[in-house]
């Protein structure tokens, strides 16, 4: 990435697809991934369970979706040990974030139906949230719906209360409809899609656009979630097309 004092360029660069698969359960609102075991964690729209691939696409074992049914939500994965509220995430652990109704909610899936962490942020329609390892707080979005007022922003929360420490807008460069966003654990940008948009935005922690990539051909309508890899310097996106 180029670094945050940088103009976004004038024509995206390409994302190449390395892997792909039909999730085969409809539209996809949510994904995360799990690098220890190798697992997409993929939800799909107003589901009641929570569904487990490994990168290769074969299917495992679901599990019971905490919270109300939604739309408005993501799929988050502990890239290492956290704590949301008084709930301690090991590296692994799966977080539904449950942005439906009022502000959003963050579960630890595999836990139960006890919220983690009740936040102070959206007006019903935070789509993705992510944990941000390097300043040990939450970030997520809130898509277009509400309005400019209260659409388009994404907010820094804190991780223990969930009030809002700080936010700003997308726009212009970027509208979010279905949508997510992923901390890159090594530099701490904020990689974020859309469905309304058929390229990755990469911002800084404080909102300066850094980049915008295109996305490839079986994502690049429809873009609803992301889960990253760093390792392998890849991303997860999952589309309402049922892609992956």
């Amino acid at each position: 990435a180029t670094s945050a004092d940088d103009a976004a360029p004038d024509a995206a660069p390409s994302l190449s697809t390395t892997a792909t698969f039909p999730g085969g359960l409809g539209a996809l609102c949510g994904v995360g991934y799990a690098a220890s075991t190798d697992t997409v964690w993929v939800y799909p729209c107003s589901g009641a369970m929570l569904h487990p691939f490994s990168g290769a696409g074969v299917a495992g074992t679901p599990i019971a979706r905490p919270g109300e049914v939604a739309n408005d939500v993501d799929v988050e994965v502990a890239g290492a040990a956290f704590t949301l509220g008084t709930t301690t995430l090991a590296a692994g652990d799966v977080v539904f974030v449950n942005g439906e109704t009022d502000s959003a909610e963050l579960y630890a899936a595999q836990g139960g139906s006890a919220v983690a962490l009740a936040t102070a942020f959206g007006a019903s329609h935070v789509v993705g949230a992510a944990l941000h390892p390097i300043r040990g707080t939450v970030f997520a979005v809130q898509d277009r719906v509400p309005g400019d007022t209260v659409g388009n922003v994404i907010a820094e929360l804190d991780a223990t209360t969930g009030a809002v420490l700080a936010s700003f807008s997308v726009l212009p460069a970027f509208s979010v409809n279905y949508g997510d966003l992923e901390v890159c654990r090594s530099n701490g940008y904020l990689f974020v899609v859309s469905s309304d948009e058929p390229t990755l935005a990469v911002f800084t922690p404080t909102g300066t656009l850094v980049d915008e990539y295109a996305l490839p051909t079986e994502v690049a309508s429809g873009a609803s979630g992301i889960g990253l890899d760093d390792a392998a310097g890849a991303a997860w996106i999952a589309s309402t097309n049922g892609n992956l």
